[in-house]
């Protein structure tokens, strides 16, 4: 009973899973079907086996696993962290209270092994690797990439969900770079909680307008507009070249109706790498719009590679940037360049 779930090796992962996320849920693996001779592979295809009533607990593929999970029974899927797990088009994730989880070990910032990677697909519909609409979903140690080149496929995860979890991801688009208007992360949901997380990457440059955070509305999920998101330790990697050095920003707050109420980003480090003959230092690290609805409060934020941090005052932007103990504590103003 070495590999069952109730002794041994196999009560130890449940109670592993169960101390990351402790939920009711049951739990689903995924391994990527390259991977059939990894001793893992092998492993964990005996203990995951279909449960009495013929549920299969052992997948091949992302989208199998998600499908099989319930919406609200605060299921868990693990992704293991060898190769990645290719997607054939942008996986919605519209169930509630599923927990994503990649099992490399954890804590990572950035190049997480458990990857999730979707390559062209030439299909419009297909904006992101992953598309949040549902409600308290979790996801965690995992690095999702975009690697198509389809004109619409333009970010990197868009989060449009509901009190969503997000702690130790890195989300970054890698092809496409010409398309205007493209972001690593679209925050346009509700409640959002997020630490620990990487945007971007800096080895390769874009010439057009570009974002790391992208902030605007979006139909079809949790929220009309984007309102109390609160991040937490967040980086931003990007390269801006010459072309796009007024028009790329660290945090794009899209139109005067994006924002409701406060949203908070905590020790913001956002970083702009300029290359050699090709590269530039951007303008402004902050681009907003006269937001009559919702604040984007900064705290601690530290911008490398801009000449100024905002446009103009009347957007609805504040930052707070306390260096030394104050006994009025950090006091909040407007950002702006002026």
């Amino acid at each position: 009973m070495l590999y069952g779930q109730n002794s041994g090796y196999g009560m130890g992962l449940i109670n592993m899973v169960s101390s990351i996320i402790p939920t009711f849920g049951r739990i689903f693996v995924v391994f990527d079907p390259d991977d059939t001779t990894s001793e893992n592979y092998q492993r964990m295809q005996e203990l995951m086996k279909p449960d009495p009533q013929g549920k299969t607990r052992f997948f091949t593929s992302l989208e199998s696993a998600y499908a099989a999970v319930e919406s609200n029974n605060n299921d868990v899927i693990l992704l293991d962290g060898h190769s990645a797990h290719e997607i054939d088009a942008m996986i919605t994730v519209s169930k509630s209270r599923v927990h994503f989880v990649g099992m490399d070990g954890g804590g990572r910032l950035c190049q997480q092994g458990a990857r999730i990677k979707m390559g062209v697909t030439g299909v419009a519909t297909d904006l992101a690797p992953v598309l949040v609409t549902g409600t308290r979903n979790t996801f965690r140690n995992l690095k999702v990439e975009n690697a198509s080149s389809t004109d619409e496929s333009l970010y990197g995860f868009i989060e449009n969900g509901e009190g969503t979890y997000i702690e130790n991801c890195h989300f970054l688009k890698t092809a496409g770079l010409d398309d205007a208007g493209w972001a690593n992360f679209w925050m346009a949901g509700d409640s959002l909680t997020m630490k620990n997380c990487t945007l971007g990457q800096s080895n390769v440059g874009s010439a057009v307008a570009h974002y790391g955070i992208l902030i605007d509305a979006k139909t079809g999920g949790g929220s009309s507009a984007v309102k109390e998101n609160m991040l937490e330790n967040i980086y931003i990697n990007m390269s801006v070249l010459t072309a796009a050095a007024a028009t790329a920003c660290f945090i794009k707050v899209a139109d005067g109706a994006a924002m409701n109420f406060n949203n908070v980003i905590k020790d913001l480090n956002a970083y702009n790498f300029v290359q050699a003959s090709t590269g530039t230092i951007m303008t402004d690290a902050v681009l907003g719009a006269a937001c009559t609805g919702g604040y984007l409060q900064l705290i601690r934020p530290t911008f490398m590679g801009c000449t100024g941090v905002g446009s103009a005052t009347g957007q609805g932007i504040y930052i707070s940037q306390s260096t030394a103990p104050d006994a009025n504590g950090g006091l909040g103003t407007e950002l702006t360049d002026s």
